[in-house]
């Protein structure tokens, strides 16, 4: 009974060690927007009609997923990241990459012949360019943010001026500038920035070109535009001056309409009332003494005549 189970466990276990395991680690950079391509290796060498399975499986920052070739193999990352199979490869694509889109990408294929596995570490760097002002002087600057590798950054074409470069860290990215001083005389109409990364096949080049005539033109537009903080304070303290004027309108008001009822209460106050009707006196009649003593006083006086007459 052992020696039936002898050949098959001989035969497995050559099979096994016939099997070649490759496994490399690479590390990629990619600029940010830009599609992405990640090969599987040198698959080249494998023949398809071989082909057991490939999947690729995805370590992101919060969240892992992965893509596959094979009946069993499905598709679960669901934003926009896909497979090529062509004649002699599979490739990765990630469209529009983003920061999101950094961590761990582990390829395994799996053949007749043996399997081979690949690790990227991908990494998205973002490269700009803007003008900026200083004491009324331009200066070109372009920034680099990146996570891992450093690049380096120059200028072309090569400007024989005053240039300050620096690097800070800031919540586990690298914020490097390259910064310019462009005098008057400069005649050029646009520069560009060139970060170089290191990489297994040579050097990675990125560019980003900046318009010095166009920025010139629109009055040094990334100087003058406002931060969303700026924006916000000045918002805030536009609001609160209009409450505050119309506070200030409304007591005013007020004001003057105490005023108002005050003055007038003390107006009235003022008037004196009408005085009560009275009946209307008569005016005053010479009094008229009585016809008999009219005639009684002037028959007096004749007969005083009378009297005086007759003696």
């Amino acid at each position: 009974m052992a020696k039936g189970w002898t050949l098959p466990l001989i035969v497995l276990l050559s099979v096994f060690i016939a099997r070649s395991q490759t496994r490399v680690f690479k590390e990629r950079t990619f600029i940010l927007g830009s599609d992405v391509t990640l090969w599987c290796g040198n698959t080249t060498d494998i023949k398809w009609s071989e082909m057991i399975y490939i999947v690729w499986n995805i370590s992101l920052q919060d969240r892992k997923c992965w893509l596959g070739l094979s009946p069993k193999l499905d598709n679960n990352c669901k934003d926009g990241k896909r497979l090529y199979n062509t004649s002699n490869a599979v490739s990765l694509l990630i469209p529009n990459i983003t920061i999101q889109d950094e961590g761990f990408y582990y390829c395994d294929v799996s053949y007749k012949g043996g399997s081979y596995a690949v690790n990227v570490s991908v990494s998205v760097t973002q490269l700009s360019t803007h003008l900026d002002s200083e004491n009324n002087q331009r200066i070109a600057v372009c920034r680099a943010i990146y996570k891992k590798t450093a690049p380096s950054l120059h200028w072309e074409p090569a400007l024989n001026l005053s240039s300050d470069i620096s690097s800070v860290e800031k919540l586990g990215r690298f914020f490097m500038e390259n910064r310019v001083y462009l005098p008057d005389h400069v005649s050029i109409g646009e520069i560009t920035c060139v970060s170089t990364y290191p990489s297994e096949s040579g050097s990675v080049r990125y560019k980003s070109t900046l318009d010095l005539k166009l920025n010139s033109l629109n009055g040094m537009q990334s100087s003058s535009k406002h931060s969303p903080s700026e924006i916000i304070a000045i918002s805030v303290g536009s609001v609160c001056f209009v409450l505050v004027s119309l506070a200030v309108v409304y007591v005013l008001c007020r004001k003057l309409n105490d005023l108002s009822a005050l003055k007038t209460l003390c107006c009235k106050s003022k008037i004196s009332t009408p005085a009560e009707d009275k009946p209307p006196q008569p005016a005053d009649v010479e009094e008229v003494e009585p016809y008999a003593s009219y005639i009684q006083r002037v028959n007096s006086i004749y007969n005083s005549s009378a009297e005086l007459f007759n003696a």
